[in-house]
Order: structure tokens, then C-alpha cells, then sequence
């Protein structure tokens, strides 16, 4: 199957770039949020944004790690890093791609058991192609295309883009 690239290394900097300008312009009166990246992709993708927030702001962010099974999330999502309180806290929930919305919603179910204030969510890619009830808050790029296509974000050191297959 052939593979086209849809965003390179830079390209995604800037995704990332913007989107990290949004959730700032959304909680620039926060002291503390929280960025949570769903493992792999979701989790690089939040450390990138952490570190754009900490170069444009003094906001104190907290990073934590989720993991899930993808074909049994409702026994599998773990919080990494259960020492982070995130009771009435902005929360940012990050993924690479947003395809139904089932990965988001089942995690978002575990973090609404903690409390957060508030609870946004960020993909780099969104395919709208949502079967479940969520709304995605911060989107790197909005992408149409049919259910037998693949996205895939790629982070290696000789190979980082958004690929479409």
C-alpha cells in the first residue's frame, strides 16, 4: 500500500505550535494545568506541547502518561503518574489521531473519576469520523477521507510526518 505524506517534521511543529498557543489563550488565568498524553504518540505529542507552553507562558504544567488496550479500554486505562491531583484542574487530554472518538471517550471516563475542573481534549489529526459523543477542542488538522484509509504519525529520528495510507 502507498504511503503519502501529509505533514512533515516541520509542519507538525507548527500543528503543535498553534495548538499549544490555544490551550494557553484558554487557561492563560490558570496557575497549574495538566497535560495528559495517551501512549505512544499522544504522550510525544504532549511533552512537544509542554514545552512550547513553558517557552510562552509561567503556567505550571504537570505532565501524566495514559496507557490503554485499544480493544479492551475499559479494563486497561492506566494513569501513569497517580502522585498529579487533578482536582478542580484544567486538564488537556492529548492523542495523535482522533478517528471515532472511542480511545478519548474511554479515557475521558477515567478522568472524570479524579475531579478536573474542566477537561479539553487536542489530536494532531482529526478524521471526523466520530461515533461517539466528543468534542475535540484543539486540532492540529482536520482531515476527510474514508474509513478504508489508515493515518499514521510517525515520531523515528529519519522518518517523523503524518502519513496517509
Amino acid at each position: 500500500m502507498q504511503e503519502n505524506k501529509i505533514l512533515n517534521k516541520d509542519e507538525i511543529g507548527d500543528k503543535i505550535k498553534r495548538i499549544s498557543y490555544e490551550i494557553y489563550e484558554e487557561n492563560f488565568n490558570e496557575k497549574s494545568i495538566v497535560i495528559c498524553g495517551i501512549e505512544n504518540n499522544g504522550a510525544i505529542i504532549a511533552k512537544k506541547v509542554i514545552r512550547e507552553l513553558e517557552s510562552i507562558s509561567k503556567i505550571n504544567v504537570e505532565f501524566l502518561s495514559i496507557e490503554l488496550d485499544k480493544k479492551k479500554p475499559l479494563k486497561t486505562v492506566q494513569i501513569k503518574d497517580s502522585n498529579i491531583i487533578m482536582k478542580d484542574k484544567s486538564v488537556i487530554l492529548i492523542d495523535d489521531v482522533s478517528n471515532t472518538g472511542s480511545t478519548l471517550i474511554y479515557v475521558l471516563s477515567r478522568l472524570l473519576q479524579l475531579q478536573p475542573k474542566k477537561i479539553n481534549t487536542a489530536v494532531l489529526v482529526n478524521r471526523d469520523h466520530t461515533l461517539f459523543p466528543i468534542k475535540i477542542n484543539y486540532i492540529g488538522l482536520s482531515l476527510s477521507t474514508s474509513l478504508n484509509n489508515h493515518i499514521e504519525v510517525k515520531f523515528k529520528e529519519n522518518d517523523i510526518g503524518v502519513f496517509l495510507t
